[in-house]
């Protein structure tokens, strides 16, 4: 019996799957992704059509399609999922991160789904729609997925690199990922049991390229929200000092971490504890990232 406690998220795809040359936004991957669900017309598939956990029913009535899609984000989940990554502009690449926890008492047994979408695409199709979002760009690396086996109380955390396309506009893209459950219940459903959107804007950037001179990351704790920890992320000159300083919602400093460059990606783990090996508990915490190349300020939140 599985105990769920946290609501689920919705990750809404436009999958447009026509293979006329003439429309603009057909991805053969949509296209084979959607052969993973039953096919809900009379045997066929037909669109546009609405499935929601890889169940069949939910019809051709857009006016249908909210109220449905409300009633299951209401639904409880046994997955807490936090997301983050990385994206450069001038390079047009980046890394998305995803951690899947399962917070019920059964195995899970399941796949994690990537995807590109883009929104605010205007084409005129044959029924009429002209504007088109959450359309399907690219599936990473293929509509399959991964493979995962979570147990009970445990995380796993994956990453996909991804590239934006020209002729994509990454202001409107974002990186949608879900952990779905293979095994198809008799009512044809194939339950995502967690979902979630980042925007490429909202991930952490790199600074431009100036004079040939190698971008650097960002200061950015990951993951953030944290659980047990987070992690400083940075690149700093050989011999560098730096220092990070860890801050209560009340500006009392509870934690400082500090130490030397070593001129290559640098990755420093804060354990949740303050200066004195107490566990912090949860809320909301502010860093201080001093050193002669770069000054940060940001917040944590501790769940």
């Amino acid at each position: 019996m599985i105990s769920i406690q946290y609501p689920t998220r919705v990750a809404a795809v436009e999958m447009h799957v026509d293979t006329n040359p003439s429309f603009p936004y057909h991805n053969h991957e949509a296209r084979a992704r959607m052969y993973f669900y039953a096919p809900p017309y009379y045997g066929g598939y037909a669109t546009p059509w609405l499935w929601y956990d890889g169940n069949h029913h939910g019809s051709y009535t857009y006016a249908t399609w909210r109220s449905k899609i409300v009633s299951r984000m209401n639904q409880p989940s046994p997955v807490t999922l936090s997301m983050w990554g990385y994206y450069s502009f001038a390079r047009g690449s980046g890394t998305i991160y995803a951690k899947f926890r399962n917070d019920s008492t059964a195995t899970l047994r399941g796949r994690v789904i990537w995807v590109i979408t883009e929104d605010s695409l205007y084409f005129v199709g044959p029924n009429g729609d002209a504007w088109h979002n959450h359309v399907a760009r690219d599936y990473l690396p293929t509509q399959n997925g991964q493979s995962v086996i979570i147990a009970p109380g445990d995380s796993v955390t994956l990453n996909q690199p991804f590239t934006i396309q020209s002729g994509w506009n990454a202001s409107r893209c974002k990186v949608l990922t879900w952990i779905q459950d293979t095994v198809m219940k008799p009512d044809s459903t194939k339950q995502i049991w967690q979902g979630g959107i980042k925007k490429i804007s909202e991930l952490i950037g790199v600074e431009e390229e100036i004079g040939g001179k190698i971008p650097r990351l960002v200061i950015n704790p990951i993951p953030n929200p944290c659980i047990d920890g987070t992690k400083f992320n940075f690149n700093l000159s050989k011999g560098i000092e730096y220092r990070i300083e860890i801050f209560d919602v009340t500006g009392r400093k509870i934690k400082t971490l500090s130490g030397t460059a070593s001129g290559s990606h640098e990755s420093i783990n804060w354990n949740r504890r303050d200066d004195k090996g107490a566990l912090v508990g949860s809320g909301v915490y502010l860093y201080r990232f001093e050193s002669k190349e770069i000054k940060a300020t940001g917040k944590i939140a501790v769940k």
